[in-house]
Order: C-alpha cells, then sequence, then structure tokens
C-alpha cells in the first residue's frame, strides 16, 4: 500500500510503500530517519489520519479496518513536547 505523510512542523511530504504487517511505530521511526529528524528533540510522534491519531502498537492492516485507511492516503505526522510543567 502506497500512502503519503506530511510532517506537521515542516510541510515535508514523502511517499511511503507500506506492507499491511507493518506497525505504526516502525513505520514513524522509518519516517523520522529519512526527513533527518533529531531524536533528541524530546518530542514524541505519532500519525494523525483524518483528524484521528493511530495507535501507534496497531499495524497498517489494523488502520484499515478500524480506521479507513485507503490507498494513497495522506496521513500527518504529529509532534507532541515530551514531558511539561
Amino acid at each position: 500500500m502506497r500512502i503519503s505523510v506530511e510532517d506537521s512542523r515542516t510541510g515535508k511530504l514523502i511517499k511511503l510503500d507500506v506492507k499491511n504487517h507493518h506497525q505504526i511505530e516502525r513505520i514513524v521511526d522509518i519516517i523520522i530517519k529519512h526527513m533527518g529528524i533529531i531524536s533528541a528533540e524530546q518530542r514524541s510522534y505519532t500519525l494523525v489520519l483524518k483528524d484521528q491519531e493511530l495507535p501507534n502498537t496497531i499495524t497498517i492492516e489494523d488502520a484499515v479496518h478500524k480506521f479507513g485507511l485507503q490507498e494513497n492516503d495522506k496521513l500527518i505526522l504529529w509532534a507532541k513536547v515530551i514531558g511539561g510543567s
């Protein structure tokens, strides 16, 4: 399945071919490395589809069935600040 992912901070867009068994967490890791995002930024990243955050523990197949993910959908890479006061 082919998807597009846009970085919410920069607007940079990448296209990925993903397999049904891939977990969202693994895809997020691939995107972060591909976009050159520094992991020491104290942020947590997640993918958002149509205003719904995809849990990192589900697979692409789960996202298709539970969230309606389709071929060529555009997801948003969302950065959340870890911690805070």
